[in-house]
């Protein structure tokens, strides 16, 4: 295993153990969802843009990137969208427009005046079906959230600003901008392709002059500072300089933003499919610290009327992957003892302290309650149990709730959890695998067990498990419902009995 960067100590102090951040990095959050990840890494590329230097950042073999961003509060925005209930109240219960903006601003506390926005929009009706329209494509508007965690969809640069606490000038509390959109920009920072990258998310995702980019432009106050009283913070921590999944997933991002497409139609795709590659590595890790050299592997059930044996198999993929994490905090604990210094301080005058100052050191270890006492054995059980039971809190969940949020996996109650893909992501799965306007659809399947480990067919179940697991038919007709579903979503044609072609109607731009 490649040696680690070194952790900032001030990120290594912040916890109470350090086993998770080691392992993965700092760090993976389940609150974070794959939507706020994707917003997180989005304002930071933003303001490191701003000083042309995103995706540019120094980095070396021992020499981790150092940077500060900062990314607006925007509060003025946010409290119009998120935080004006009588908007609505206010239009229906008043006829004429001067009567509408009077009771409004008399209505609506804010410590902004937004009188303005009577200029600006004259019709009061006009305003509320503009905020109205925010409100209703905000990401995940399902969500309950307190209001200054709500995000606008992201149009523009102006769209993008800080996760914030219920008290709106307070320091950021980190819940759902929990630094994992950091770890995707450091993977992509460290790809190799950092600099094409950064000019086709500008070009693409991030226009200035993109029309509802300028709509909330005009929503702010008259020479309103964007950047005046921003969230500032350091970088986050990614432990290994170099790894293929970091050349993997830039290949997914250059292939969709190459597409024919507006910025607007592939934030969904790049949202899920980013958030697909991050699990691959969080696998890939968890067995690299367990000792297994086998490939992670999902194993997809599409859809079925009845109950197939792939569901049971997909089931029980599940739940393998679901628990390697676990097993692989377990490992990073257990490999203290193979370290010289444990079997130093067994040999100590006494052996107890010795133990837990050598763990205090080795995991920055240091529990609000204190080390407890007792023998060695006992002391390193306590920090096992310490590690899992945090890992368990929150990057434990991870893997299922992102799962489920990117359209990989579902759960029913009485059933469990197992993997089938929805539409969203079998759509975005074609337009990243299908990058010639249209693919055998074996070699579909192929590509799809290649890039992103995921097994539908004979074949790949074959090349993943060395032999087949069940029965060759159940995948054989695995394959023949994701025939007919991606017919369905009119992104297959069958032009003879031999011969299907899976088709990406948004050809590459190159």
């Amino acid at each position: 295993m490649k040696a680690r960067l070194e952790a900032p100590a001030k990120y290594r102090k912040d916890v109470n153990v350090w086993v998770d951040e080691a392992i993965w990095g700092h760090r993976l959050y389940n609150d974070q969802t794959p939507w706020l990840v994707f917003l997180e890494f989005l304002a930071i590329f933003q303001s490191r843009q701003e000083q042309a230097k995103a995706l540019k950042e120094h980095w070396g073999e021992d020499a981790h990137e150092a940077f500060t961003y900062h990314i607006p509060r925007l509060l003025p925005l946010r409290q119009l969208i998120f935080n004006n209930p009588h908007l609505r109240f206010v239009e229906d219960s008043y006829q004429t427009d001067p009567e509408r903006w009077k009771e409004w601003f008399k209505a609506f506390s804010s410590d902004d005046d937004f009188r303005y926005l009577q200029d600006r929009f004259g019709s009061f009706a006009r305003l509320s079906r503009v905020v109205e329209l925010f409100q209703t494509t905000a990401v995940e508007p399902h969500r309950k959230r307190r209001w200054t965690s709500r995000f606008l969809f992201p149009y523009g640069p102006n769209c993008l600003y800080a996760d914030l606490p219920a008290n709106a000038n307070n320091s950021p509390d980190r819940r759902f901008f929990a630094r994992s959109g950091e770890l995707l920009y450091l993977m992509l920072n460290r790809s190799g392709n950092g600099e094409l990258l950064a000019n086709l998310i500008s070009q693409k995702l991030l226009r200035h002059d993109e029309t509802w980019n300028r709509v909330v432009r005009a929503l702010l106050p008259e020479g309103y500072r964007i950047d005046s009283n921003p969230v500032s913070s350091t970088i986050g921590y990614l432990p290994f300089a170099k790894r293929r999944e970091y050349g993997d997933l830039s290949q997914t991002w250059l292939t969709l933003l190459n597409l024919d497409l507006t910025g607007e139609a592939l934030l969904d795709p790049l949202m899920r499919l980013s958030s697909l590659h991050m699990l691959i590595y969080m696998l890939r890790r968890a067995n690299e610290e367990v000792g297994d050299s086998s490939e992670p592997k999902f194993v997809l059930e599409i859809a079925s009327p009845k109950r197939t044996t792939l569901f049971e198999l997909s089931k029980e993929n599940f739940g393998a992957n679901r628990m390697l994490p676990i097993r692989a905090v377990r490992a990073y604990i257990e490999a203290a003892k193979n370290d010289e210094r444990w079997h130093e301080a067994l040999q100590a005058r006494d052996p107890a302290d010795a133990v837990r100052e050598y763990l205090a050191q080795r995991y920055d270890w240091q529990p609000a309650d204190g080390i407890p006492s007792g023998d060695p054995e006992t002391i390193f059980e306590a920090l096992r149990e310490y590690a899992e039971s945090r890992h368990q809190q929150h990057v434990g969940k991870v893997h299922l709730e992102w799962a489920k949020q990117i359209g990989l996996a579902v759960s029913r109650r009485g059933s469990g959890t197992w993997y089938s893909p929805d539409d969203s992501l079998l759509k975005a799965l074609v337009m990243c695998v299908v990058d010639e306007g249209r693919e055998e659809y074996h070699r579909f399947l192929s590509k799809l067990y290649e890039k992103f480990r995921l097994i539908i067919g004979p074949n790949e179940a074959e090349r993943a498990f060395g032999t087949l697991p069940t029965d060759q038919n159940a995948f054989l007709q695995n394959t023949q419902r994701l025939e007919q579903r991606l017919r369905t979503l009119g992104l297959l044609r069958r032009l003879s009995d031999d011969c299907a072609y899976v088709e990406n109607p948004f050809r590459s731009n190159k």
